[in-house]
């Protein structure tokens, strides 16, 4: 036995005979008006069982004094809710609908005097940002435009679908999401077209809308007002846009002829185009019996000259660079060595007199790069920075960007395959990337084959292996 305890005896009776006065079961159903407020203020309301006091809002006074009670108290129940309806109370009735199924039966928005459905603070829609989102294609395939990222396209989708419940016309906080979205697809005529609709005084002053507009002012090739609005933010106290803003400034200067910069040594892309700026980097170009060297970064360089049937060559091999690569196991028929040291980026000579009316495969070796061209005229001049994929393109004449030469890019994959990868134009810098997608293809990605289109400086066809990262 491990204890006890001395007997007593249980006393049995049909009704109470004590009550405790001050518990909310007996609160509730006896105590007074002001007896059941004073609870209510002075106790945990989740511990409660409100309907326990629902007879007693049948009285329009007590309803009004307990519905403000419990509001204030950040307390919700539907049945007490529900007597605004008897009392015709709009506030308890535009809660009480907010809540109940009707409210998910009138589609992601709905605005009226006694129910307003709003998709954000149900959680139905939210708007995202997506940052990078690279397109693989600038223009549709086929009549019907596709977005190949799975996730963007639900979210646009989903923002079709909510503004569908929306007014006519659209809120420009609508409006200014729609701009957002076609921006993500690159649809910069139609981003423009609803851009120019937002006049609200409020939005337009919003650091939102101000990077949209110097966005856009790129696209219209107006720098200066991309340069002046970003000036305003040099020095803003929330680091994203900060960058953001930085960002643009950045590329207006490269845009100008100034050094690339970074302004976020967080940010991937800038990281990117800074290394990518300190790699070495050469170009060939012939032009009437002259070559042109273009180089970056380097101190010596090697030209070298060989003769060859191009026709021939050509029509077995049509890509320059798998041509070229048959010259490495042969030696030159003339070679020249160039100290850089003291050159300027650019060094011109005349082709060998003995070479000038032959067939030529020119080829240039420095800093472990190797590029080469055939004998044939073109006036762009194309710096290739494989390590990063990009590509950049100048006039051969003056070396400013050539702002929208097309540029397409097919892939030769690791199983030999060859499809349709990306495309798209130069930006205000000359510059594109063949490279970023969003998607894993280039993990499979052998070699690039690179169509660079221009209708004024005429076209050319280079080739790339893709980036190790």
């Amino acid at each position: 036995m491990l204890a006890t305890t001395k007997p007593f005896v249980f006393k049995v009776v049909n009704e109470l005979t004590n009550f405790d006065k001050t518990s909310w079961p007996w609160l509730s159903q006896n105590g007074t008006d002001e007896q059941v407020l004073e609870y209510l203020e002075k106790n945990n309301i989740e511990r409660l069982d409100l309907t326990q006091i629902a007879f007693r809002m049948k009285e329009k006074s007590f309803f009004i004094q307990a519905f403000e009670l419990l509001k204030n108290r950040h307390a919700y129940n539907d049945v007490i809710w529900s007597y605004g309806l008897l009392h015709a109370h709009l506030p308890a009735i535009r809660e009480y609908l907010a809540h109940s199924p009707l409210a998910g039966q009138v589609g992601s928005n709905f605005e009226s005097e006694l129910l307003s459905v709003n998709p954000v603070e149900r959680y139905t829609y939210q708007h995202r940002e997506y940052w990078p989102l690279v397109n693989a294609r600038v223009y549709p395939l086929g009549k019907k435009r596709e977005i190949l990222n799975e996730q963007f396209a639900a979210q646009y989708h989903a923002l079709l679908a909510d503004l569908r419940y929306r007014s006519c016309p659209l809120r420009d906080y609508d409006l200014l999401a729609v701009v957002y979205y076609l921006l993500l697809q690159d649809r910069i005529a139609d981003a423009e077209m609803y851009f120019s609709r937002i006049k609200d005084p409020v939005l337009v002053s919003t650091i939102q809308y101000l990077y949209l507009k110097a966005y856009l002012a790129f696209s219209q090739q107006q720098v200066e007002e991309a340069v002046k609005i970003a000036q305003n933010y040099k020095e803003y106290p929330v680091q994203r846009w900060k960058a953001l803003f930085a960002d643009i400034l950045a590329q207006a200067g490269e845009i100008s002829g100034a050094a690339v910069s970074l302004s976020d040594s967080e940010d991937r892309d800038q990281q990117q185009r800074l290394l990518a700026a300190t790699q070495p980097d050469i170009e060939l170009s012939v032009d009437n019996r002259l070559v042109t060297l273009r180089h970056r970064n380097l101190a010596k360089v090697k030209i070298n000259f060989y003769l060859m049937d191009i026709e021939l060559m050509f029509s077995r091999k049509p890509f320059v660079q798998e041509v070229s690569g048959q010259f490495s196991i042969i030696s030159p028929n003339h070679s020249i060595e160039f100290d850089l040291a003291s050159q300027s980026s650019e060094v011109k000579l005349d082709l060998p007199e003995k070479f000038r009316d032959s067939n030529l495969m020119i080829e240039v070796v420095g800093g472990g790069l190797t590029r080469a061209v055939a004998y044939y005229p073109h006036s762009l001049a194309i710096s290739l920075i494989e390590s990063y994929g990009q590509v950049q393109i100048r006039h051969q004449q003056t070396g400013k960007p050539i702002v929208s030469v097309y540029v397409k890019v097919y892939a030769r994959y690791k199983d030999g395959s060859i499809a349709f990868y990306k495309d798209g134009y130069t930006d205000m810098r000359g510059k594109f990337d063949y490279a970023s997608i969003s998607t894993s293809q280039l993990e499979n990605v052998e070699k690039f084959s690179i169509l660079i289109m221009s209708e004024a400086n005429g076209s050319v066809i280079r080739e790339a292996t893709p980036p190790n990262n």
